[in-house]
């Protein structure tokens, strides 16, 4: 053999070795969880064609990948055939998912929770509660944006009890070295 095909060879085989890499690194991913079919169980159902609206109540079980919606009633809203908005209530109703294979599970609960597909959103409201990698933030309405990561909490005034509390582990705190005051990070 020549050194050009030495020289391809060896390409060939550093090409097939990146190539079996980067196919690796793909199936330890979470599959898209809106590539995923939903399944939804309950103890009843009632489909509006015309509105496109269809109603499931009494122990409302919806899975779609690592998404899984536990609540007493659902509302499902369509525009065409697809799923727009979910809006479920409960004492409290619970939302989650993992959306990356090393990122914490995203847990969030609320009397009212409307998950806003094409938004990416989900709003919690009355006694909502939001948690991931162990930071916890409570209020009377968060909306916790999925695609950015970024959250908004509202509550009441200090009267009336209900303001807005964030509670933060310890491992996500930061020393500064520089000035010795603590610097936190949701």
């Amino acid at each position: 053999m020549n050194r050009f095909n030495i020289f391809l060879a060896r390409g060939v085989n550093i090409a097939a070795t990146v190539l079996l890499l980067l196919c690796s690194v793909s199936v330890q991913a979470l599959p898209d969880d809106r590539q995923q079919p939903i399944t939804i169980e309950s103890d009843s159902a009632e489909r509006n064609d015309q509105s496109g609206l269809t109603e499931y109540r009494g122990n409302v079980v919806i899975r779609q990948g690592s998404v899984l919606i536990d609540a007493d009633r659902v509302t499902i809203h369509y525009k065409g055939n697809k799923v727009s908005r979910i809006v479920s209530l409960g004492t409290p109703a619970s939302y989650q998912q993992q959306p990356q294979v090393q990122g914490g599970m995203v847990i969030a609960r609320g009397e009212v929770i409307e998950y806003r597909l094409a938004d990416d959103l989900i709003n919690l409201k009355n006694n909502a509660s939001l948690s991931r990698n162990g930071t916890l933030i409570k209020g009377e309405r968060i909306t916790y944006d999925l695609k950015n990561e970024t959250w908004k909490a509202k509550g009441g005034d200090r009267a009336s009890g209900k303001r807005i509390q964030l509670v933060i582990p310890p491992s996500t705190q930061e020393n500064s070295t520089a000035d010795s005051q603590q610097e936190i990070r949701p």
